[in-house]
């Protein structure tokens, strides 16, 4: 995952980026790439109460754009940030944030979250899910970590084309940065599996158009540096082209989701 990630992390420092996510877009070229990044974020939280009397995890943080937005903007009482590479946690960690709670960076993984049984009221988990091996672990310990009436906010690339998206495992095993450890379910796997664990549904949006205007709008900044300015993540533009292609096809699907975990 380290090797997979470095180019992200080369591209976020070229263009000055605080976080790295594929964005919403309401439409083209109205806001940059960085704004789209975030309006991605307050998509997928919605209406979720947050205030200073909140406790959140965010799994799957990243190098801390969206922990960081969040505590702007809610200053909720702390926010805990879970992070699987020790590169993005450490880049994380060591970025300014002025006038906000600061998030507290660990590393640590998705399938054993550290922290007690009902003491979050609010989980992020933001395009990060599609690399874990095994998603309703994952879920059934964002049940457990939650307050009944807690929430688990979800956003996901899908698809219904698992058969076709299947050679793409053959990846996992190559030390390189194609190596992504990816899974993909469909939007039908994820509702049964918040089901069966015990969560309702409270919102659910198919967001893939929106998210690849964002792309080609972040597609049309990072090639204005050139050839010669995008030395370290030369192979993540070709990705990022392709990956904008296969949502506006319909091949894959960028899924949002806010459920709550019942009172029993």
């Amino acid at each position: 995952m380290e090797a997979h990630y470095q180019p992200n992390w080369n591209l976020t420092q070229a263009h000055g980026l605080l976080g790295y996510n594929c964005g919403y877009a309401e439409s083209s070229d109205c806001d940059s790439f960085d704004q789209h990044q975030q309006s991605l974020v307050w998509r997928l939280l919605g209406d979720t109460a947050i205030d200073g009397e909140s406790t959140m995890l965010d799994v799957g943080c990243g190098i801390g754009g969206p922990s960081t937005w969040i505590a702007r903007r809610f200053s909720p009482k702390q926010i805990l940030s879970i992070e699987y590479c020790w590169s993005s946690v450490l880049a994380a960690s060591q970025r300014p944030i002025k006038g906000a709670v600061r998030p507290r960076f660990l590393q640590g993984d998705a399938h054993s979250l550290p922290v007690a049984d009902k003491s979050i009221d609010v989980v992020f988990n933001l395009e990060s899910a599609l690399h874990y091996s095994d998603k309703r672990r994952f879920i059934a310990e964002c049940h457990r970590s939650l307050r009944p009436g807690g929430t688990l906010c979800l956003g996901d690339i899908t698809t219904t084309h698992k058969l076709l998206f299947a050679p793409v495992s053959l990846l996992n095993s190559l030390p390189s940065q194609f190596n992504s450890n990816v899974t993909l379910w469909s939007a039908d796997d994820y509702r049964a599996a918040f089901a069966q664990t015990g969560f309702e549904l409270g919102h659910h949006e198919e967001a893939s158009q929106g998210v690849a205007r964002s792309l080609r709008d972040g597609l049309s900044e990072v090639r204005r540096l050139g050839w010669a300015g995008s030395r370290g993540f030369r192979g993540r533009i070709l990705f990022l082209a392709a990956l904008e292609r296969l949502f506006r096809t319909g091949l894959l699907r960028y899924d949002l989701f806010r459920v709550t975990r019942t009172a029993a």
